[in-house]
């Protein structure tokens, strides 16, 4: 069916992006007339655009290189691909053109099959689809006869579309999965890329245009309560289909949490730069996040210590979590820091010496009680330690660090009006400190964790202690407590800022337990009662800043 490629063949695109500065349309023609193609500079975006792009409208792929002289990191594929998105949704190359012109141009009138368009060749004259006056629906037509004949009918591997349609919709058409598949067949020929071709373009683009359709044609438009499920067709390649419908009550905190992921990448996984552009969270993301409540529920820090759910129901569990995610929002992924940064000043001066301790806090006096004493941190004068990560809102602030008073006897001062450190004279934090002695153990991960005793039990249970004492160590390699640092030099690459504020959040939130107030019988009193007396959270948000009991 495919067409046959006609070296002779001379054709411009008819239209083409008119954004400022957009590249022109594609075009092919002979060698004979062009016996090689140069390149298009684009001022405005300082991008060269080279190579085989015209032969687009007839070769199966399309080649489009860049290189990127001056916007770093900022501009990719997006702005040029836009044309390749549209001509493989047309069905671009020899094989779709084929089967256009088979079914529906001049191969099916003139052997003797039913043909809406006789007098269209679509492999002599494909721009016809776009370009004839008297066609106007040919853009949709094209689109629709791609879409039934390589997406709807896909059967690869255990991916059958139907099957994965049906899912979706059963499942009340809130995971990203089915749409991110059917982005890979669209744009690499798969529905797990990345394939030959590569990683999806524009896949997050694509996630947020279908959200809005669903949302235009009011889908999901029921409760999960009142959904209607319907039994989930067989892949004509393989018989009975070997795939298992997605669960009207998923088992697990992860599995429901798995459905929500796009509404949490959105809404909670993500801030706003000093630009005003909200933007995904790199060191708080949705998969370190799963991975690590998942060790939390499963395996815990020690026998008893493991994020508290409840078999008999997964709202407990739920709204603990909520819990949790609400108050690392709070002190960290609204800024997306890994580490503590200055936030206490006085006007617009910021006391250097904030790294022992802000709004009156001394972080060297969050210590242990009882037996637990045995695992703090002990305050080594020497240290010399530096932030890595404070985060990329508030970037223009200095860092803090902790330095011994041989060193550095006194701090200065931050001002926001010169952005200048002043250093020639000392200058007090709200707990009076002039000096960043010993000062290393300021917040950090997911909930800031801080001071001398939770620093001691994260080695204790998870680092270089546990494993040296002969305990299960996720961290065996890290001392916590000289080497705090290691925690946010890390972040990006592991699920280490998740870890530390889990196990902070099982070791001192989850098991709160004084004056009268136990966390978990508050919880369930929380739920129970319609999740509507904000008391619950007021105090849990008391309990994390240390209003309310010991850090």
């Amino acid at each position: 069916m495919q067409c046959p490629v006609d070296p002779n063949m001379q054709i411009t695109a008819t239209t083409h992006a008119t954004w400022y500065g957009a590249p022109p349309g594609l075009f092919c023609a002979p060698k004979s007339v062009y016996p090689h193609t140069g390149e298009e500079y684009f001022q405005d975006f300082g991008i060269t655009l080279t190579g085989a792009i015209i032969r687009g409208m007839i070769h199966q792929n399309i080649v489009m290189l860049t290189k990127d002289r001056r916007l770093g990191e900022w501009i990719t594929l997006k702005l040029l691909l836009v044309m390749v998105v549209e001509l493989m949704l047309r069905g671009a190359g020899v094989c779709n053109y084929g089967k256009l012109n088979y079914y529906l141009g001049a191969r099916a009138a003139q052997e003797g099959r039913n043909s809406r368009y006789p007098d269209i060749d679509f492999c002599k004259t494909p721009d016809k689809i776009c370009g004839d006056p008297n066609y106007p629906e040919l853009k949709w037509i094209a689109g629709f006869f791609y879409w039934m004949e390589s997406v709807q009918s896909y059967d690869q591997g255990d991916w059958y579309y139907l099957a994965e349609l049906h899912k979706f919709v059963n499942g009340g058409m809130v995971d990203t999965n089915f749409i991110d598949a059917v982005s890979g067949i669209v744009n690499r020929g798969c529905h797990n890329p990345p394939c030959a071709t590569g990683e999806v373009d524009g896949k997050n683009e694509r996630r947020e245009y279908f959200k809005k359709v669903l949302t235009a044609m009011s889908l999901p438009s029921v409760s999960s309560g009142e959904r209607v499920r319907v039994p989930l067709p067989q892949s004509p390649s393989k018989g009975t289909l070997n795939v298992q419908d997605t669960p009207a009550k998923p088992k697990s905190i992860t599995s429901e949490l798995i459905h929500y992921q796009e509404m949490l990448e959105e809404q909670v996984l993500s801030f706003t730069n000093m630009q005003g552009i909200k933007v995904l969270s790199q060191t708080y993301t949705f998969e370190k996040l799963l991975k690590s409540l998942t060790y939390a529920l499963e395996t815990g820090y020690a026998e008893d210590k493991k994020f508290y759910t409840n078999s008999n129901s997964l709202k407990y569990g739920l709204v603990n979590f909520a819990a949790f995610l609400a108050q690392s929002m709070t002190e960290s992924i609204q800024y997306d820091a890994c580490e503590e940064f200055h936030l206490d000043s006085f006007g617009t001066q910021f006391a250097i010496s904030n790294s022992c301790g802000q709004f009156g806090n001394n972080y060297q006096n969050y210590k242990c009680e009882g037996w637990d004493a045995a695992m703090e941190c002990p305050v080594l004068p020497g240290m010399f330690i530096e932030a890595v990560n404070g985060g990329k809102y508030y970037e223009y602030r200095p860092n803090f660090f902790c330095r011994s008073k041989s060193q550095q006897p006194f701090t200065g001062v931050f001002d926001t009006r010169s952005s200048s450190v002043d250093s020639s004279v000392p200058y007090p934090n709200s707990a009076n400190r002039t000096d960043v002695e010993g000062c290393c153990f300021w917040g950090r991960g997911a909930l800031m964790t801080k001071g001398l005793c939770m620093l001691g039990k994260l080695n204790y249970y998870l680092g270089f202690r546990a494993a040296g004492e002969g305990r299960k160590a996720l961290y065996p390699q890290i001392d916590f407590c000289t080497t705090p640092q290691m925690i946010c030099q890390n972040a990006e690459s592991t699920t280490i800022a998740w870890d530390i504020a889990l196990f902070e959040w099982v070791e001192r939130i989850q098991s709160h337990n004084a004056n009268g107030w136990n966390y978990i019988d508050q919880l369930h009193q929380f739920v129970d009662g319609g999740m509507t007396d904000l008391s619950f959270i007021n105090t849990v948000s008391e309990i994390v800043t240390g209003a309310v009991g010991e850090r």
